[in-house]
């Protein structure tokens, strides 16, 4: 009951400061703050735990998926949802998925809601870790923000030889990939899909 209860006020935040899909868009915005949305705002895979080399994951044992997440824009983003699926194209299998926070970003600076949702989470087809967060007074998602926010972790793995991706995804119950500032919202950058082979 509680995860709902977040979930449908995340859903509420984000579409009041701005965050309905139909505001998505490949420029820059207005967001009524006095300051521009960078198209540069991006989420990039940082660095892989697990990972003996480019493309590769070592069998079995975890791996984690380091996101860093960069504001390019001079004001704050005050709401951010952001999901991403785990999956494997050719039927590599794992026990678990767990999404976290670094303790760059939290309740500190998202005073309404930070939360970590999971869907369909098995280790076999596509796993979801939804990512949102939301302001009501507090600084959000601060002008020049450039630091690892977010983890994933799965595993172990232990079907060598076959692959895992990792890439951005809507997730419920808004289905949006999207940083609100205020009157606008902006879909950050993303550098991926990334896939890796597992290996002994």
């Amino acid at each position: 009951m509680r995860k709902l209860f977040f979930c449908l006020m995340l859903g509420l935040v984000v579409i009041l400061a701005g965050c309905d899909k139909d505001d998505e868009t490949s420029g820059d915005v207005n967001n009524g703050d006095g300051g521009m949305v960078d198209p540069m705002s991006s989420i990039t895979l940082d660095h892989v735990d697990g990972s003996p080399a480019d493309g590769q994951i070592t069998a079995g044992g975890d791996v984690v998926f380091h996101l860093r997440l960069k504001n390019a824009a001079a004001i704050k983003a005050k709401g951010i949802t952001n999901g991403f699926k785990i999956y494997s194209p050719d039927g590599a299998t794992w026990t678990n998925t767990v999404g976290d926070t670094t303790g760059t970003l939290g309740k500190a600076d998202f005073d309404l809601i930070v939360s970590i949702n999971q869907f369909s989470v098995t280790g076999d087809g596509a796993d979801t870790i939804g990512f949102g967060c939301s302001v009501m007074t507090g600084p959000g998602l601060a002008p020049g923000f450039d630091d690892i926010a977010y983890t994933i972790t799965i595993g172990p793995i232990n079907t060598v030889g076959k692959n895992v991706c990792v890439d951005s995804a809507y997730y419920r119950p808004t289905h949006t990939w999207l940083w609100a500032y205020g009157e606008g919202s902006f879909p950050p950058t993303w550098d991926g899909p990334h896939c890796f082979t597992v290996v002994e």
